[in-house]
């Protein structure tokens, strides 16, 4: 299958991000879970029918978070030190980081302790067995998806580009909105997940992708946007026309996908055909 792979250098030759073809053992496996201890914590979606009840939409979403709570920490602590770099840079007089590199340093520790209270909140939660405090909505298709996905993010815009939470407000508390694109035995299904206690924004996100009148492409510019972790049919994949392909990783390489949606038309609108999962259904859980 084909997915984001993030090159270890930048230069002409080693491109920072591509959309290259990888074995299934490197696009699913985290090494953020272990394969022992946590086998029993989601049995019931790896050994168990897909049946949509509460308890495995909970551990979809709960898996979502655990996953991003451990990629941003792992960021924040990616940074190279002023050290590191004069060492890789073979620099010797004295560097210092800029004001964008600073910014970008506190708003990616900002979203990791962000990350770190959800996880918080959904382990009290996973403990007490209280799975009804997860509000899903799901939109269901009735063919296979040329893409899978599990993710959490803080929608900032709906893709009709209006403002869903104060972003710019560093002491106001950001709700999250997991959603899991997977195949099914009917077709496809995008599952929208977030806390009872959350405000407005994610549900009304997940409206605007609901509202489409092409909801395959809304589903998967969502994703493309706001994830990295996702994963496309190399059959669907290979026989895109290459425009399309640098369509894909230019969606994927938005710095923030909140400025495009303030800005421009709904991507679905002026996007290219991508595919057609068929006729869908929306159905809360």
């Amino acid at each position: 299958m084909y997915a984001p792979n993030f090159g270890a250098k930048f230069s002409a030759d080693a491109p920072p991000i591509e959309i290259k073809r990888q074995g299934l053992r490197d696009v699913s496996v985290f090494n953020g879970f272990c394969a022992k201890h946590d086998a029993a914590l989601f049995s019931c979606l790896e050994n168990e029918p897909f049946k949509f009840d509460r308890r495995q939409l909970f551990r979809l979403a709960y898996r979502a978070a655990a996953r991003e709570c451990y990629l941003k920490r792992k960021q924040c602590e990616s940074l190279p030190t002023l050290e590191q770099m004069k060492a890789i840079h073979g620099i010797t007089e004295e560097i210092s980081y800029t004001d964008e590199i600073l910014i970008h340093q506190a708003a990616s520790l900002r979203g990791a302790e962000e990350c770190e209270q959800l996880k918080a909140k959904l382990d009290k939660l996973l403990v007490s067995s209280s799975w009804d405090r997860m509000v899903t909505y799901a939109i269901l298709f009735e063919k296979a998806p040329c893409l899978t996905a599990c993710f959490v993010f803080q929608p900032f815009h709906d893709l009709d580009g209006r403002q869903l939470q104060d972003y710019e407000n560093l002491d106001a508390e950001m709700s999250q909105l997991a959603i899991t694109v997977m195949p099914v035995d009917q077709g496809a299904v995008a599952i929208f997940s977030w806390l009872d206690t959350a405000n407005s924004a994610p549900r009304r996100f997940f409206e605007s992708v609901a509202s489409s009148s092409n909801r395959t492409s809304a589903v998967i510019h969502a994703v493309l946007d706001n994830s990295e972790n996702f994963a496309l049919s190399p059959d669907w994949y290979e026989a895109l026309p290459d425009t399309t392909k640098n369509y894909l990783l230019s969606r994927m390489c938005l710095l923030e996908a909140s400025i495009e949606y303030h800005y421009r038309q709904r991507p679905e609108v002026t996007a290219s055909f991508l595919a057609d999962w068929g006729v869908s259904q929306v159905a809360q859980f």
